[in-house]
């Protein structure tokens, strides 16, 4: 059974700024779908807003793999005497007599299966800054910052077969030697945790296995929203701007980190707009977004083969994500000028990566479960004093929203649930 390296599937859930497809968490601080207002809306000329938003998600625990098939993160040892090879000293000699006596009692031999299932959970506090240049006009930035954590459950799923082992020794021939060997494989001690850190560590060169933490930057995005239109009741808007590499980078050493950003500078072009039904309530928001995630150079390991995608060694690697594509629909019904609810779908996609080094095999490896694709569903409360601003029935212009959203699908992408609370503050 291919034994997924948890690192590949927990940097699925590496959070991007506004959209990745290849992250566990969408942050948009600023720019698409603006609370109570239309997409192509922006910022009145002079004006300044200032976006606050924490992001949860759900705990992180399975995937939707390559056929689409929901699957739980786990990283699976099987030690045998080819694994355990050099990890103990005491037993270096024990194998070599067992294989040249019998190479069948060799390669029955193990110690027993252990299995680490991995979650995730990821907190992420955001600020974002917008300016309107004119009334058509408005530039922004958003500033993410993460705090997340890995936890591991190591259990042991299969004993040993020492006895199995004992009886191909015994029956291997009548030399003293055999049976010396099959009275030792019977009295073999069992294999513990230790065993396991160090066939982690001094075999594979890996970091030990256990909970990991870390807090740190995210990608920034800096971006413009241009309003092509003025029509009374829809509208239409051009954004693009760029990604700038801010995030820290997951450590190949350490099979349960994942990192805050992908490494490059991302540029995207955004399209959309919004239509109010006249004489009711109800209004509609659509948006297309294309990014193309420029090359860049990074270290990774060297994986053995695609069934066991682990190495001892790192190397410097040419990686060109693939470009993405996003789009979003979008219902909002309005109650009251302070409040409303909308509902909406949001669709993820990205390109298989390339990857290039000297060593073929390993490119195409790193390249296996990179396309990626997440559905999701979400709905949001949204509650604004604008209105009752501008007639001067409140002191400060400000929106609230409360926004839960859901993964129901997709393809090499976690499963989760996420919730945001956002503040915007207009001065």
């Amino acid at each position: 059974m291919p034994r997924p390296r948890i690192s590949t599937l927990l940097k699925w859930s590496t959070p991007r700024v506004f959209t990745a497809a290849k992250a566990a968490i969408i942050i948009s601080l600023i720019g698409s779908g603006q609370v109570l207002a239309g997409y192509y809306d922006t910022l009145p000329r002079g004006v300044r807003m200032l976006a606050l938003r924490q992001v949860h998600t759900t705990t992180i625990g399975s995937a939707f793999d390559r056929q689409q098939q929901e699957q739980e993160y786990f990283f699976r040892l099987n030690l045998n005497a080819e694994q355990l090879q050099g990890a103990d000293e005491s037993l270096n000699g024990l194998f070599e007599q067992v294989k040249a006596i019998s190479p069948e009692a060799y390669e029955k031999l193990t110690f027993g299966e252990y299995q680490a299932r991995g979650e995730a959970q990821v907190k992420v506090d955001g600020a974002g800054l917008a300016y309107g240049i004119n009334n058509r006009l408005t530039v922004y930035g958003t500033f993410p910052w993460y705090d997340a954590r890995v936890n591991l459950d190591i259990q042991r799923t299969r004993g040993n077969n020492y006895d199995e082992v004992a009886t191909a020794l015994a029956n291997s021939g009548d030399s003293s030697t055999a049976q010396i060997l099959a009275q030792v494989a019977t009295d073999l001690p069992d294999v513990n945790g230790g065993v396991v850190q160090s066939v982690v560590t001094n075999t594979m060169n890996y970091r030990p296995l256990g909970n990991w933490q870390a807090e740190g930057m995210g990608d920034m995005e800096l971006g413009a929203l241009y309003r092509l239109t003025d029509w009374e009741y829809s509208g239409l808007a051009l954004s693009g701007g760029v990604v700038l590499p801010t995030g820290r980078q997951d450590n190949p050493d350490i099979l349960q980190d994942f990192a805050f950003g992908d490494g490059q500078t991302d540029v995207f072009l955004e399209f959309g707009g919004g239509i109010r039904i006249p004489s009711t309530d109800l209004s509609f928001d659509s948006f297309f977004r294309y990014t193309y995630q420029f090359e860049h150079n990074r270290v990774m390991r060297i994986p053995d083969s695609a069934d066991y995608p682990y190495g001892s060694e790192n190397a410097v690697f040419r990686e060109k994500l693939g470009n993405m594509i996003d789009w979003r629909f979008e219902s909002t019904y309005q109650f009251a000028r302070w409040f409303g609810i909308s509902a909406g779908v949001h669709y993820n996609y990205i390109g298989q990566a390339e990857y290039g080094s000297e060593n073929t095999q390993a490119n195409q490896i790193h390249a296996i479960g990179t396309e990626r694709l997440q559905e999701m569903v979400r709905g949001s409360i949204n509650f604004t004093t604008v209105p009752l601003y501008r007639s001067g029935d409140f002191f400060l212009p400000f929106n609230c929203s409360l926004t839960a959203q859901q993964i129901v699908g997709g393809l090499n992408t976690p499963k989760y649930g996420r919730y945001d609370i956002e503040f915007r503050f207009y001065f």
